[in-house]
C-alpha cells in the first residue's frame, strides 16, 4: 500500500557507525527529547498520504532504530530480543510530511535543512547543488 525510498540520490548513505548508532538509541531509551524529528516528502497527499514517502533528513536516526530492532546492534550491552518487556514504552518520533510536488523543491528543501549546519561536508552540500542544478535544467527543457 504504502512505498518508502529511504535513500534517495541526494541522500550521503549511511555514515553513522555502530558506536555513533548505539550512543543514540541509549539516548533515546534514556528519554532525550531532540534529534527524534524525521523529515519525509509524499508529494501525492489528497486527503490521506498514498506514497510514495521519501525520506529527507533522518536517514542516520531511522538507521539505527532498524539496527537495534533487527539485533544487529546492542545498547545498554543488550540486543532488542534480549530487551522483551523491558524496554520503555512511551519512546515516540516526530514524523513531518512535506507535500513538495517537485525534485527541485525537495532538493531545496535538504539544503534548507543541511547547509546552515556543520555536519554536512562542503563536497555532500555541492553535490545536491549539483543534482538540483540538474533538476533546474531537465525542468526549463520541458
Amino acid at each position: 500500500l504504502y512505498s518508502f525510498e529511504m535513500v534517495p540520490n541526494f541522500q550521503r548513505g549511511h555514515v553513522w557507525n555502530e558506536t555513533q548508532q548505539i550512543k543514540y538509541i541509549e539516548f533515546v531509551l534514556r528519554g532525550g527529547y531532540s534529534g527524534k524529528d524525521i523529515f519525509w516528502n509524499c508529494p501525492r497527499r489528497m486527503n490521506s498520504f498514498k506514497g510514495p514517502f521519501q525520506l529527507v533528513d533522518g536517514l542516520q536516526r531511522v538507521s539505527a532504530v532498524l539496527a537495534f530492532l533487527e539485533n544487529k546492534i546492542p545498547v545498554f550491552g543488550n540486543y532488542f530480543k534480549e530487551w522483551e518487556g523491558h524496554l520503555p514504552t512511551d519512546c515516540f518520533f516526530n514524523m513531518k510530511v512535506n507535500v513538495l510536488k517537485t525534485p527541485a523543491e525537495v532538493l531545496k528543501w535538504y539544503l534548507d535543512l543541511n547547509e546552515g549546519g556543520i555536519i554536512h561536508s562542503p563536497e555532500e552540500i555541492a553535490r545536491v547543488k549539483l543534482l538540483l542544478e540538474e533538476e533546474e535544467n531537465v525542468n526549463t527543457k520541458n
